[in-house]
C-alpha cells in the first residue's frame, strides 16, 4: 500500500507537468490551427513555430494536396485515403502530429538531418540546431521537411523514395 502511495504521489505531478509541458504552446492560430510542441522556447522553438505555419499554408494549395495522393504507404494506400479515413486535411493533420526535441537522437547528431519521425508515427524529432539555421536562411526548405515528415507521419517509407527524393517532389509541389 505504501508502494502505491509513493507511485501516484510521484507519477501524478509528473503527467500534470508533462501535460503543462505539451500544452505550453499548444495556443490555436487564426485558423484554430494548433501546434503541439515540446521543444524548450527560444530561437528553434521559434523557427519551428514559422515552419509549421508556413506548411499549413502551402498544404492548403490544390497542387501541394496533389502529394498526398502520390505517396503511398506499405500497404499500397495512398496518404489522401488515409487522410480521408480520418477525416482530416493535409494541413489540418498537421495539427495532429507533436513535435519534440530530437537533439539527444542519434540522426540528430549528422548536421544533414533536421527532422525525423518513423513511418506511421504521429511524433516528429527536430534536430533544432540544424533546423534553426536552415529556417534563417531558406525558409521554405524547413516548410518543406516538416512537410516530408508529414508524409512519413501518414506512414511514406524511405528507400525507395530517398530522403532527399522526397523533399525535392515536396519543394516541387508545394512551391509557393
Amino acid at each position: 500500500m505504501r508502494f502505491l502511495e509513493i507511485r501516484q504521489a510521484f507519477v501524478c505531478p509528473l503527467f500534470l507537468i508533462l501535460s503543462l509541458g505539451a500544452s505550453r504552446e499548444a495556443r490555436a492560430g487564426d485558423d484554430g490551427f494548433v501546434l503541439r510542441s515540446l521543444m524548450p522556447p527560444g530561437t528553434q522553438h521559434a523557427a519551428l513555430r514559422r515552419a509549421a505555419m508556413g506548411a499549413r499554408h502551402r498544404l492548403a494549395r490544390p497542387e501541394c494536396q496533389q502529394l498526398f495522393s502520390e505517396f503511398k504507404d506499405a500497404s499500397g494506400r495512398t496518404l489522401q485515403e488515409k487522410l480521408d479515413a480520418q477525416g482530416q486535411t493535409a494541413a489540418s493533420y498537421l495539427g495532429l502530429i507533436v513535435f519534440a526535441d530530437g537533439a539527444r537522437l542519434r540522426h540528430c547528431q549528422d548536421p544533414n538531418t533536421f527532422a525525423v519521425t518513423d513511418p506511421g508515427s504521429r511524433v516528429v524529432y527536430v534536430c533544432g540546431r540544424q533546423f534553426a539555421f536552415v529556417d534563417g536562411n531558406r525558409p521554405s526548405q524547413t516548410e518543406a521537411f516538416l512537410i516530408h515528415e508529414e508524409l512519413h507521419s501518414l506512414g511514406l517509407g524511405e528507400n525507395p523514395p530517398s530522403p532527399k527524393e522526397i523533399t525535392a517532389r515536396v519543394l516541387a509541389m508545394c512551391h509557393p
